[in-house]
C-alpha cells in the first residue's frame, strides 16, 4: 500500500511539472490516494488481530467442551482433615502416572513426598485438590471420598501453593487478599508478615500498594512464592499442599519460605513435595515414590535412614550436594 501511494505521488508530481495536470487536480488525486490506501492498510493489521482472536476463541471452545467433575446432590462433611489414598491409579490420557497407590496422611500432621522426577509427586497434590478424579481407587478427606464431598467443600478445605505462581497486575495487598477477601487491610498485613512479605514491601515504592506487574514481573520467583504462601495463610484452610515451594530459590528466599512453612504447620494437615532438607527431616511421615507409580519406602526420617535403603541413599546425595562448590582449575 505504501508503494502504491508513493507511485501515485511520483506520477502526479511528474504530470504536474510537465503541465499535464493542474494543481487542484493534483491535490485531489493525492487526497483520494491516501483515503483509498489507508483502510486497506488497516485491514492488514485487523487481519492479524482476527487471527489472534480466533486462537483465543478456539481455546475457550475447548474449555467449554470439557466435562465437569460429578457433584453430589447433598455434599457430605468430613469427620476430620486427614487425607487417604486407597488403590489410586491415574494418568493424563496415556500411561498411568500413579498405580495402585495407597497411603494416609493423619489429621494435623505433615507428610513429605519425595522421589525422582516424573514419579507423580505433583499429581498427588492435584488429586487431593480435586483438579482431577482418579481413574481407579479413591482419594478421601476425613473418611469421605472427594466426589461425595463435592468441589466446593474440597476447595474450601484445601489451600494449594504450587511452584509456578501467577500474580495479577495489581498491588501486593490485592494479590494476597483473595485468600480471604472479608478480612480488613490490617488483618491481611498481619498475616502476610508471617510469610515475610513485609521484607518485600520495604524495598518497593508504594509499600503494600506497590503494583507487582503482569504475572508478578516486578518480583523475583522467591518473592512471588512468599505472596502465594501469604494467600494460603490468609485462607486458613485445614489442609495445605506445597508443591516444590522452595525449589530453585536463593538462600535468602529459601530460608524465608521455610520459616513461613513452619508457621503454616500448626494445627493443619500438610502435604509437601519437598527438596529442602530441613523440611524433609522434620516431617511426621515421608513417602518415597519409586518412579513407577508406587511407593518404595514410607516412614519417619530416622526410620528410613536407619533402614539403609533408597531413601537413605537419596538423603546422603542431598547432604553431599550441599557441600558442592566450584573448584579452581589446577
Amino acid at each position: 500500500m505504501q508503494l502504491a501511494l508513493t507511485a501515485v505521488i511520483g506520477l502526479s508530481a511528474y504530470l504536474a511539472l510537465g503541465g499535464s495536470l493542474d494543481v487542484a487536480t493534483l491535490i485531489a488525486l493525492l487526497v483520494l490516494g491516501v483515503r483509498f490506501t489507508e483502510p486497506i492498510a488497516h485491514s492488514g493489521a485487523l487481519g492479524g488481530g482476527v487471527a489472534v482472536a480466533k486462537t483465543t476463541l478456539h481455546q475457550l471452545d475447548e474449555l467449554m467442551a470439557l466435562e465437569g467433575l460429578p457433584e453430589p446432590r447433598t455434599p457430605a462433611q468430613p469427620r476430620d482433615w486427614g487425607v487417604e489414598f486407597a488403590g489410586v491409579s491415574f494418568g493424563y490420557g496415556g500411561e498411568p502416572v500413579l498405580r495402585d497407590l495407597s497411603f494416609s496422611v493423619p489429621d494435623g500432621t505433615m507428610t513429605a513426598i519425595v522421589g525422582p522426577s516424573g514419579s507423580g509427586k505433583t499429581t498427588i497434590t492435584k488429586l487431593i485438590a480435586r483438579f482431577y478424579d482418579p481413574e481407579a481407587g479413591t482419594v478421601s478427606i476425613g473418611g469421605e471420598a472427594l466426589p461425595g464431598l463435592g468441589s466446593a467443600v474440597v476447595e474450601a478445605a484445601v489451600s494449594p501453593v504450587f511452584q509456578d505462581v501467577y500474580l495479577f497486575d495489581d498491588t501486593i495487598l490485592n494479590n494476597i487478599r483473595p485468600g480471604n477477601p472479608e478480612l480488613s487491610r490490617e488483618e491481611v498485613i498481619r498475616v502476610a508478615t508471617r510469610a515475610r512479605v513485609d521484607e518485600i514491601v520495604e524495598r518497593l515504592p508504594g509499600g503494600w500498594d506497590a503494583r507487582v506487574g503482569e504475572g508478578g514481573s516486578n518480583l523475583s520467583g522467591g518473592e512471588r512464592q512468599r505472596v502465594s504462601i501469604a494467600r494460603a495463610l490468609l485462607k486458613d484452610a485445614p489442609i495445605v499442599l506445597l508443591d516444590e515451594a522452595t525449589a530453585a530459590l536463593d538462600i535468602g528466599n529459601e530460608i524465608a519460605i521455610g520459616d513461613a512453612i513452619d508457621a503454616m504447620r500448626a494445627d493443619r494437615t500438610v502435604v509437601v513435595v519437598a527438596h529442602r532438607l530441613q523440611t524433609i527431616m522434620t516431617a511426621d511421615q515421608i513417602v518415597m515414590l519409586d518412579g513407577a507409580g508406587g511407593i518404595r519406602e514410607r516412614g519417619t526420617h530416622a526410620q528410613l535412614v536407619a533402614a539403609g535403603g533408597a531413601y537413605a541413599r537419596y538423603w546422603q546425595e542431598r547432604v553431599d550436594a550441599t557441600g558442592w562448590q566450584i573448584a579452581e582449575r589446577g
